[in-house]
């Protein structure tokens, strides 16, 4: 918040807790045609919305900068370098000089000389990423033109702080810098210069950007005891399969309002009404909730520690035939995961160890479980990683890099819910860093239990670097207390899986408080002896079309109207497969719409197919396909084909069309050209679609081996549980 003079080139970006600043920090960045954009956007902003503007762009250390004379010309607020001011207030413009570079020291930034010939370092980053830990939701983050990925982690961070996220769109000259955060997906709105001053306006004015007193936190705007946010909860649970009462309510109000302030709502009640109707926002909402900031190798020191003597330990301690066995829990997006790889493969080659060594990797999101999956990376979040282990453990693909094979074959990565899901067991070595923080107490605890439960005697647990082993001393010591490793004790009664949180069991218990109008898609209208039923039904029984519902493995599951000019039971083994009872000439077009429903999400139809040509009574018929996905509340997908067809008499339709003979042969043959052109494609498009079952394959084996690693710890308790026969 207080910027000191040159001499101790600080600048305080907050007070200890309790005394923060009440007005908005707007953090912007940018690199290449950033002046264009900066300047837009001070010209579209008026000078009095409560907020003080820091700027920061990467230009050359041996060129005077005329920034601060530039946009003085722009704005009618002050504009100045930040060493030359007392502290930082409202309706001001502050500039970072262009010879400093940026730190981040016990939370405060520091400004220092920048050497020459030295390029900035990733200024935008440091900035953000400095505010968003001093100044939580406080604070929005502004990405203009620029080259490379600059900024990108640091809105992550101010993001997860709970602060608001732009980005330039396509009017940036160099797009890159905003492209790398929206395609992050860590960006709440994409503007361009002059939108974004008006998005700002609206968010000065909004109730929720301002705070009466310093001592007044967003968070008591909602009570704990909301019904509306019992709502909230109870819908994630029911949707979402996770049970949220368990984290820290203010983490989980500080992200329900950030979402408040981009729909610009300003009451809890109409957010909650807004959720109940719209499921793209409780994806968003749940998506917020569980936004992660990893690193490769995040905090250095940490990770030379553990190479140097926790994991050369636990190698040397396993036995002949052994294999090392590692679970990183929360592991994001796989960051983690691969640096431990890596140090292992590393001591393995150095030492010669011939141990083998499996890592189980989980998350509670299963997008950061799909992304770790993939294990491809931008340049940008290999930051930490020395070329030599990029050149050694990465492929380039494009413009990222994938994790080599040798990497990947020793990671298994699995959903899982710490707190209610079977643990894995027998483990040598746990990492979970920076979860804890967002769980109760009574959460924390249990999740210790669980780590003590799954590890092996002599097994080490790493924390992260804010966390403790809090209330669960009797169950760990400590090894590291500054890098946060810890021992597994031996502790009496501690044998046991402990109880899971479990979710609830019956979906009414979580549907009975819900509103009314969260359920109504789910009312089922009770069957009816009134005419207007019966009538119903007549008209169903005559007039509907040959109709039925089929799942994507080709079932059928229910006939309507009449199906057997199509559908008939083919002699042998007794089959509901469409595509075997199908009639064989409409086979081809069949399979074809089923197919394209499948992949688009969308109604597919097959007009005029020729069948059934009798030359005896010279008619043959022509059928219409069309193939719907069905909405449905089961969990299955499923899909409606409709046929509909006619017959037609060919000398009639021959002379109503004056077409001849040679005329129909030379339609057949288009018509056969057109499909075979169509079996290609699809040829084509399958072979796509085989490539991507085989790495679904490989995801879904990863599964079955988590799972089996999950029974095999509640095998011990079932043996205890099971009653002994005398």
């Amino acid at each position: 918040m207080i910027p000191s003079s040159l001499a101790k080139s600080k600048i305080k970006s907050i007070e200890k807790s309790g005394t923060q600043r009440s007005f908005t920090i707007v953090a912007i960045g940018a690199s290449a045609g950033g002046l264009e954009a900066i300047t837009l956007f001070l010209q579209h902003l008026p000078s009095d919305t409560g907020m003080a503007y820091i700027f920061v762009q990467h230009l050359s250390r041996d060129h005077k900068s005329m920034l601060v004379a530039l946009l003085s010309k722009t704005t009618e607020m002050k504009v100045q370098e930040v060493e030359e001011m007392e502290k930082m207030e409202p309706n001001n413009v502050y500039v970072i000089p262009y010879d400093k570079e940026i730190e981040v020291t016990d939370g405060h930034i520091k400004l220092i000389p920048r050497p020459k010939g030295k390029p900035m370092n990733l200024s935008v980053d440091v900035l953000f990423s400095s505010l968003a830990e001093t100044h939580k939701e406080n604070v929005i983050g502004i990405i203009l033109s620029g080259n490379g990925s600059d900024g990108t982690r640091g809105l992550k961070q101010i993001k997860l702080a709970g602060g608001l996220t732009f980005a330039q769109d396509e009017s940036a000259k160099s797009g890159s810098m905003p492209q790398s955060a929206i395609s992050e997906g860590v960006v709440d709105f994409v503007l361009s210069p002059k939108e974004m001053a008006e998005e700002i306006l609206l968010i000065s004015k909004h109730t929720l950007s301002k705070r009466t007193s310093k001592k007044e936190m967003p968070e008591d705007q909602i009570e704990n005891s909301s019904p509306d946010l019992r709502t909230i909860l109870q819908l994630l649970q029911m949707k979402k399969k996770v049970d949220f009462s368990h984290y820290k309510m203010n983490t989980i109000k500080r992200r329900i309002l950030r979402r408040m302030l981009i729909h610009k709502i300003t009451k809890i009640k109409l957010y909650s009404d807004l959720i109940m109707k719209e499921n793209a926002e409780l994806d968003m909402l749940y998506k917020d909730l569980l936004i992660n900031v990893t690193d490769f190798f995040r905090d250095t020191e940490a990770f030379m520690l553990l190479k140097k003597t926790v994991l050369p330990r636990l190698l040397k301690s396993k036995a002949s035939g052994d294999t090392l066995r590692i679970w990183v829990a929360a592991c994001a997006t796989g960051e983690e995961v691969y640096s431990i790889a890596m140090s292992l493969i590393e001591l393995q080659y150095r030492k010669a160890s011939n141990v083998p060594f499996q890592i189980f990797a989980s998350d509670l999101s299963a997008e950061a479980i799909r992304e770790a999956r993939k294990g491809e990376y931008s340049p940008h979040q290999l930051k930490n990683v020395s070329p030599k282990r990029i050149a050694r453990f990465f492929i380039k693909i494009k413009d990222k890099y994938r994790v080599s094979q040798a990497l990947r074959d020793v990671c298994i990565f699995a959903q899982h819910n710490i707190l209610s899901d079977p643990p894995f067991s027998r483990m040598d070595f746990i990492s979970c860093r920076n979860f804890l923080i967002y769980l109760e107490t009574a959460a924390q605890k249990k999740a210790m239990a669980t780590f003590h439960y799954a590890l092996n005697e002599g097994g080490c647990l790493m924390l992260g670097k804010s966390e403790t082993i809090g209330t669960s001393a009797q169950l760990f010591f400590p090894l590291n207390k500054t890098y946060k490793l810890y021992s597994r004790k031996n502790y009496a009664g501690s044998n046991r899986m402990p109880d899971l949180i479990p979710l609830l069991s019956n979906r009414a218990a979580n549907e009975k408080d819900l509103p009314a109008n969260a359920l109504q898609k789910k009312t089922i209208v009770p069957a009816s002896n009134s005419l207007s039923a019966t009538f119903d039904a007549v008209l169903l029984s005559k007039y509907i079309p040959a109709s039925v519902i089929i799942n994507y493995d080709m079932e059928i599951l229910q006939f309507r109207g009449p199906t057997s000019k199509y559908l008939i039971q083919a002699s042998g083994k007794a089959s509901f497969n469409i595509l075997k009872m199908a009639n064989v000439e409409i086979t081809f077009e069949l399979r074809n719409a089923i197919h394209h429903a499948i992949k688009s999400k969308q109604t597919v139809y097959k007009k005029r197919i020729e069948v059934n040509r009798n030359s005896v009574t010279d008619t043959f018929q022509i059928v219409n396909l069309e193939v719907s996905p069905l909405e449905s509340e089961k969990d299955e997908p499923l899909l409606m084909v409709v046929f509909t067809g006619r017959e037609i008499e060919l000398d009639a339709y021959m002379m109503k069309g004056k077409i001849s003979n040679s005329a129909l042969k030379d339609r057949r043959i288009k018509k056969l050209e057109e499909e075979l052109a169509s079996a290609r494609y699809d040829m084509g498009s399958i072979t796509h679609d085989q490539e991507t079952v085989n790495e679904e394959l490989q995801s879904a084996n990863e599964e079955v081996v988590s799972s089996n690693e999950e029974l095999q710890s509640l095998n011990p308790d079932f043996a205890v549980a099971l009653p002994c026969k005398t």
